[in-house]
């Protein structure tokens, strides 16, 4: 009868092994998730900023095309948007060359424009990201 009071005692203790290794596993499986979930959320949210910062100077590129049409003196400035700034600066008339810079959180980019006035008439030659 002794023998078999010594199995049932070591059978109880290798489940309690068993089980204490698969919780341990388990743990370093969803710690390492955890850990790699929130590396790919942070770079996604950055890679979302650096988009936003280019259609803020895509945009700002836009609003000085406009004001050069209109008032070919047009020497640059700030335009404000809700997630942004974009920059503007004039560099040189007909032909017209300017940078657009967008500015989100700590990403900037840049785009840069040359127009031509003929005549009156004025068409853009280059539109580049920077």
């Amino acid at each position: 009868m002794k023998t078999n009071n010594l199995k049932l005692i070591s059978k109880s203790g290798q489940a309690l092994t068993s089980l204490l290794i698969i919780m341990f596993v388990g743990l370093i499986i969803i710690t390492t998730s955890s850990a790699l979930i929130n590396t790919s959320l942070s770079s996604t949210a950055l890679l979302l900023e650096a988009n936003d910062a280019l259609v803020v100077a895509e945009s700002g590129a836009e609003d000085a095309l406009l004001k050069i049409l209109r008032n070919p003196s047009y020497v640059g400035g700030t335009l404000p948007f809700d997630i942004g700034l974009a920059t503007i600066s004039v560099s040189s008339t007909n032909p017209y060359t300017f940078v657009s810079k967008g500015t989100v959180g700590q990403h900037q980019r840049s785009i840069q424009v040359i127009i031509n006035n003929n005549n009156g008439i004025m068409t853009v030659s280059s539109w580049k990201e920077q």
